[in-house]
């Protein structure tokens, strides 16, 4: 068996081998929207490792670029996603190969983390393989019955009225006082937004924004009910921008009739459910700084949106 680098052409064939191994799901597999993750990524190009039986493509890889930043520190770090195997060479340990192939490819780059948020059955083969627990990610919940006066007959339209100019003041803004707080987050940008939301090619996002805010939210359709899901909350959280985004999220919900919201911003809901109900987020420290890691194993360090760590 070779391993080696992803290249541009082999593109096709290892979205052909995502289809066989993994079937098709509600994220379309294709060209575009492997490149939209792994070439166009505002973070950098993915590491992708390849594994092939003479011509034959078996096993495929990839681990996405991202960033996290700490005080003034930002770590280049990356999101351990999209993995296939061949049907016919499942149970040689290719998976296995592959990641810490990856792992050792990345840890050249010097300061830097694997992080993911694993499900029960995957989790396990990441723990043997030194990854560790942080905790759960912790959500709220909001049942919209809770805010039925004076919000259920509101009408509000998608409006994307922040210029590019004013989103990255408002992102530099952000940044700055989660930075000054010592918190761990992914730092934003006017670029970053766009690329992670507004030209997606896999999930329809809503976005709702004026001068002084910005925020992001789709429909999860679940089977007797729908949820809104806010995945990026960006403002000076002040109480009137608060209220703002509070009453457009609220107003949409109730228009699609979505009874259920759920958001990692703490901040943005009085009434609200709050506790450890997401995915656990693991990560593989490829360094040693102890500060940084005795930061990173309280999960209420970090200032995660949903948009920071979904799968997509």
């Amino acid at each position: 068996m070779i391993i080696r680098n992803s290249t541009p052409e082999v593109i096709p064939a290892i979205v052909a081998l995502l289809q066989l191994s993994l079937g098709e799901s509600l994220i379309k597999k294709s060209s575009e929207s492997w490149n939209y993750k792994h070439v166009d990524n505002t973070f950098g190009v993915s590491q992708v490792l390849l594994a092939f039986e003479g011509d034959i493509l078996v096993g495929v890889r990839a681990f996405m670029k991202w960033q996290w930043q700490l005080g003034h520190e930002v770590w280049n770090a990356y999101r351990a996603v999209d993995t296939a195997t061949h049907p016919d060479y499942q149970g040689k340990g290719i998976f296995k190969k592959l990641t810490l192939q990856a792992l050792y490819e990345i840890k050249k780059e010097g300061k830097t983390f694997v992080f993911n948020t694993p499900n029960n059955n995957s989790r396990p083969g990441y723990l043997k393989m030194g990854w560790q627990i942080i905790d759960a990610i912790e959500l709220a919940v909001v049942p919209t019955i809770l805010y039925t006066i004076p919000y259920f007959f509101l009408k509000v339209n998608p409006e994307n009225a922040i210029s590019t100019a004013q989103l990255n003041q408002l992102c530099n803004t952000y940044n700055r006082h989660l930075s000054e707080k010592k918190a761990i987050f992914t730092p934003k940008s006017a670029a970053y937004l766009k690329w992670r939301y507004e030209e997606n090619p896999l999930q329809d996002y809503v976005i709702f924004s004026s001068n002084d805010w910005y925020t992001v939210f789709y429909i999860k359709r679940h089977g007797l009910f729908n949820e809104l899901r806010v995945v990026e909350t960006i403002g000076s959280n002040q109480k009137q921008h608060l209220k703002k985004m509070k009453k457009a999220i609220l107003g949409y919900a109730f228009q699609k009739k979505c009874w259920v919201i759920t958001t990692a911003n703490k901040d943005l809901f009085s009434r609200k459910i709050y506790g450890k109900f997401g995915p656990k987020l693991t990560i593989k420290t490829l360094v040693k700084d102890h500060y940084f890691i005795n930061t990173a194993f309280d999960v209420k360090n970090w200032h995660y949106s949903l948009g920071d760590l979904e799968l997509f």
